[in-house]
């Protein structure tokens, strides 16, 4: 049995320290902590709190087993469609997610993500800001932005250039295709597939082997491998531009609204 001493428990995720290991499980519906500048600052707040934090090496992120796949995304999408979005709006759900990821990314912890089930591309993109990526078998990536004519938001197309080149990461971001575990390992874009009954453990195992290191090279070589990475704030700022204008709200009035393209929901 694993002694784990619980630091955080809040509507959004749950935060326990496995001695040099910060266990974070979100456990709320992604859209509400995006959508809550309240919860997001928690969130961020106990990052920074994880970055001066000496004891721990290590954070292992878990993502939800019933995330925001294909179909919640259509209800999302037919729910905004049908009702005023300004710009301000849409600017803090991207900006949140852009906050989270560039504190992963800049953070001197080894950042573990541990996915399971239906997500979209942002929160598929929210695991390439980590470190190192251990799924389940049941883990499909979908990405319906395409679909509807939109640009998927989280950095996608920067990190899928870096790992794949970019006419491999331009093919991928506009595919409609769903992007199964064992693909996505072939294309090296997670590193570890195991069963799901099994997630939770191959993620320690892999934090513990981490944590064996010095954290002066475990560090180090976060900050060498993301040196290109220094681009990355400038990068989501142009996504959130052209996502804005995908959905026609790119102008002066913070009332403008779009009406999406709810007819290619059918495909």
């Amino acid at each position: 049995m694993i002694a784990q001493n619980t630091k955080q428990d809040n509507a959004f995720f749950t935060s326990k320290t496995l001695k040099s290991i910060e266990l974070i499980t979100l456990k709320s519906s992604p859209l509400f902590w995006l959508t809550s500048c309240e919860e997001k600052e928690k969130f961020l707040s106990h990052l920074d709190q994880l970055d001066k934090d000496s004891s721990n090496k290590i954070v292992i992120l878990c993502g939800l087993n019933k995330s925001l796949g294909k179909e919640g995304f259509w209800n999302m999408f037919d729910s905004w469609s049908k009702s005023e979005i300004c710009t301000s709006t849409i600017l803090k759900i991207c900006k949140a997610l852009d906050q989270i990821e560039l504190k992963i990314n800049e953070s001197p912890k080894i950042f573990i993500s541990v996915q399971s089930g239906k997500v979209t591309f942002p929160f598929f993109s929210l695991s390439l800001a980590c470190d190192y990526r251990i799924i389940a078998s049941n883990y499909i990536v979908q990405n319906p932005e395409p679909i509807a004519g939109l640009v998927p938001k989280g950095g996608g197309a920067f990190f899928l250039s870096q790992k794949l080149g970019t006419s491999s990461a331009f093919d991928l971001m506009l595919a409609r295709k769903d992007l199964t575990a064992y693909e996505l390992l072939r294309l090296k874009l997670v590193d570890k597939v195991v069963e799901f009954n099994k997630l939770l453990h191959e993620a320690i195992e892999k934090a513990r082997d981490f944590a064996s290191k010095p954290f002066t090279s475990l560090s180090g070589v976060k900050r060498l491998v993301n040196c290109s990475s220094e681009r990355l704030g400038n990068y989501l700022e142009l996504e959130n531009d052209e996502l804005l204008r995908a959905l026609n709200v790119l102008k002066p009035d913070d009332k403008d609204t779009f009406y999406g393209l709810r007819q290619y929901k059918s495909e």
